[in-house]
């Protein structure tokens, strides 16, 4: 089932303490309205996950990573999605004002409690930095046709699917590819700040990413990023309770 979406596009961010800054035409209320909105045909659109015990450590989780960033910050939503939404890296998908929708399959991607952090501070990062209605103030939207292509596999996967037979404006490309660094960095810092050990998210990306050529210069452009983020390193966070909601996500979705 496809819906329409408007796009989110991802801008610079340079520091913790510049969040969410640069020019915007949006309100912070009416950038919350917006992502209400699409969140509500998201739901229409996926099959949320049938498993209390995996929302609940997420929205705890959350609430963790949130608890990092500097204010204004949104209220962040969470939900858990059935399906992989069709993205090699298992990302969630983060929409304007706090929105984010998790795939079960990052329950069963990650190895541990920090690199599933790391996926989701990265998702976080997008929102707290107002990406999506900045670039639109920019002008820098897709057509709407596109949208559904996009959101289903969350930015790094669309980048990963630039080979097909979508047609994708250069400067996004370019956009594209600094956008998703920025959030890298970001996500390293808020990892390291709620006590995870930010070098599991390298770890992460080294292991799950698609190993064609095009897609390994991207990984180790980002990767290389990452490196250079990160300046303190925090013990890797890997506990019983996140082990057990794995194995409860991978019974669920084998039914």
């Amino acid at each position: 089932m496809r819906s329409t979406f408007y796009v989110m596009l991802f801008s610079a961010v340079t520091g913790m303490a510049q969040v969410g800054q640069g020019p915007n035409l949006y309100s912070r209320e009416k950038e919350v309205a917006l992502g209400a909105s699409l969140a509500q045909q998201v739901g229409g659109a996926t099959t949320p996950l049938d498993n209390p015990a995996a929302l609940e450590f997420v929205q705890r989780l959350g609430a963790k990573i949130a608890a990092q960033l500097p204010e204004p910050r949104f209220t962040y939503t969470f939900a858990v999605i059935a399906g992989d939404q069709n993205n090699s890296l298992h990302e969630p998908l983060s929409l304007p004002g706090g929105y984010v929708f998790v795939p079960a399959s990052l329950f069963l991607a990650a190895q541990n409690e920090a690199e599933f952090a790391g996926m989701l501070a990265h998702a976080m990062a997008h929102v707290a930095a107002r990406h999506g209605t900045r670039a639109a103030s920019r002008g820098e939207m897709f057509q709407l046709a596109t949208i559904p292509l996009i959101f289903y596999g969350g930015w790094t996967g669309y980048g990963v699917r630039q080979a097909s037979a979508t047609a994708i404006p250069m400067t996004f490309a370019r956009f594209q590819r600094e956008y998703e660094q920025e959030a890298d960095a970001m996500a390293v810092k808020l990892m390291s700040a709620a006590g995870y050990d930010p070098l599991a998210l390298v770890r992460y990306f080294g292991r799950v990413w698609p190993n064609n050529a095009a897609d390994v210069d991207s990984r180790d452009a980002r990767i290389g990023a990452m490196d250079r983020a990160i300046q303190q390193l925090a013990p890797v966070t890997s506990t019983d309770e996140f082990l057990g909601i794995q194995e409860q996500v991978r019974a669920a979705s084998k039914n």
